[in-house]
């Protein structure tokens, strides 16, 4: 990344990446560490969508022979890099949406050899391909005359992977209109200041009680609390593991992370994601069941006013919550504004605020050049 922003004629300040991270820079996008030979981490973390998928599917295909679906939407891994490891009681931080993963390297993992991603079979199976590669010799470097055994490839590999999202500038340029207007480089529109103030504002949006948008210690936000929720989003019938009506998706506590298992007051929930580049994202939550950032908002707004927009009724009975087991649901939290408001009430954001408030989120998008004016709708 460093030597193409100087090759373009961009950036020539950029640090260049230490041996590692040009180690893991290079697996990061090398296709022959799969089984089908036909994917990389760059397949569903394409740098060009904010290292997220760069088409709008609720999960992605992988497998040697591109044939089997994800259980949940791949996400922007962006802004990472801070992400605090977890915690019990209450659960916090980690990794993955599941939060099992402590490290950038103990994430890198679990896709390398996922059977529904890139599907490596085995250590082994996966250090005879990255010494067959193209920059094996930028490997023997690193891992010594020995050449090591497939565990101390895995190993480098994951190590590789997480110094590459570390040093990259890519994973966390803090470039957007956000950044730009608490630098005093740019200012925010008419439309996109009154969208900040409903993100704030408890009667409203209340957004920033779990995706706060300062940081304690002074740092550029991240826009999470690190903390788990159980918004109760509509189940997605384009999952295919969703065709089988047993089936859950429980986060915190299965069916990929099983250390919570027993832990029934851990089910449903996800962590809660950083707003970042979220105005890029096509599939919006855990199990991809919303395509745009106005379908999202208006589910927050009217979960619980508007209850029969969301969810199924079946034989003249509404079922609410329907991706979660009966038994689970009084796990589904209850904060302004899916604070269980009686269904037909007035919801707390009026048709503005959520036009606002997606001005505003559309600053989070990295890239932004100061002084380009946002679109026409969010202007005034």
């Amino acid at each position: 990344m460093a030597t193409l922003l100087t090759a373009c004629g961009g950036r020539n300040d950029v640090p260049a990446l230490s041996p590692l991270a040009a180690l893991g820079e290079r697996i990061f996008s090398d296709r022959t560490l799969s089984g089908s030979g036909r994917m990389s981490c760059a397949t569903c973390h394409d740098p060009r969508f904010a290292h997220g998928p760069p088409n709008a599917l609720p999960v992605q295909v992988g497998g040697q022979f591109e044939t089997e679906f994800g259980l949940r939407a791949a996400p922007s891994i962006r802004y990472l890099d801070r992400q605090p490891p977890f915690s019990l009681a209450p659960w916090h931080g980690g990794l993955n949406t599941d939060g099992r993963a402590d490290t950038l390297a103990a994430q890198a993992r679990h896709p390398l050899f996922d059977p529904r991603e890139m599907d490596n079979g085995s250590a082994d199976i996966l250090a005879r391909r990255l010494r067959a590669s193209a920059y094996a010799p930028q490997f023997a470097a690193l891992i010594g005359a020995t050449g090591g055994d497939a565990s101390a490839t895995v190993t480098l590999i994951q190590g590789a992977l997480q110094a590459y999202q570390s040093e990259d500038a890519g994973f966390h340029p803090y470039d957007s209109k956000f950044d730009q207007v608490q630098a005093g480089r740019d200012q925010f529109s008419p439309a996109e200041q009154r969208g900040a103030q409903a993100f704030r504002d408890p009667a409203r949006g209340h957004c920033a009680a779990c995706h706060p948008d300062t940081d304690p210690q002074g740092r550029p936000p991240l826009f999470t609390d690190a903390g788990y929720a159980a918004l109760g989003v509509p189940r997605n019938a384009a999952i295919p593991a969703n065709a089988d009506p047993a089936h859950f998706d429980l986060g915190l506590c299965g069916p990929v992370r099983q250390d919570l298992a027993r832990d029934a007051a851990a089910c449903g929930l996800f962590r809660t994601p950083g707003l970042r580049n979220v105005g890029v994202k096509q599939r919006f939550f855990h199990n991809g069941s919303m395509g745009s950032l106005a379908q999202v908002l208006a589910f927050l707004n009217t979960r619980d006013t508007e209850p029969t927009r969301w969810y199924p009724v079946v034989d003249g009975a509404l079922r609410p919550f329907d991706d979660l087991p009966a038994r689970l649901q009084a796990n589904i939290t209850r904060r302004a504004p899916l604070d269980g408001r009686a269904a037909g009430s007035t919801p707390a954001m009026s048709a503005r605020d959520l036009a606002d408030i997606e001005c505003f989120l559309l600053t989070l998008s990295d890239g932004h050049v100061a002084g380009t004016p946002p679109s026409p709708a969010c202007r005034e």
